[in-house]
């Protein structure tokens, strides 16, 4: 589910932008064109189309930024291999605990809070799972299969 989130993420943050823009468009056209229309209809069209706009913005700010981070983890992380210890569903998401050893033979265990692994079908404590780490800060991680769909290696 994220993984097609992501995949159309760019085209629904287009389209909310777009959308808002020709809402605030024609609605700004019509009041140049018909001075004696309502006001509480414009300000109704011209509040829906700034939402739009502001969330077709957010939408492709925040897919820049992870694309940005996912590819900081693609260059710069560690590549290894990590065990799924627990996955414990909340509101927010899914907890997902990991372990791996780090390039300097340190056992690592690292929890990701909000995760979307607990969506994905067959996972289950005991798996492995490929992940990228910060070397500087091994407990920084991300899953593999995520920055591949965000930053696909060349």
């Amino acid at each position: 589910m994220l993984t097609q989130l992501l995949r159309h993420g760019r085209a629904i943050g287009l389209f909310a932008l777009a959308a808002g823009l020709l809402i605030l468009v024609i609605d700004w056209t019509r009041r140049l064109d018909e001075p004696g229309e309502q006001i509480a209809e414009s300000v109704v069209a011209d509040i829906g189309g700034v939402a739009l706009v502001i969330t077709g913005a957010a939408i492709l700010i925040t897919l820049w930024a992870q694309r940005g981070d996912a590819g900081r983890f693609q260059r710069d992380g560690v590549a290894t291999v990590a065990t799924i210890e627990d996955i414990a569903l909340n509101f927010f998401g899914t907890d997902v605990t990991l372990s791996f050893t780090d390039q300097a033979g340190q056992s690592q265990r690292v929890t990701l809070r909000g995760s979307n692994l607990g969506l994905r079908p067959g996972i289950v404590p005991g798996m492995q799972v490929g992940v990228r780490y910060d070397p500087a800060n091994p407990r920084r991680l991300r899953f593999q299969d995520t920055l591949d769909t965000l930053a696909p290696r060349p």
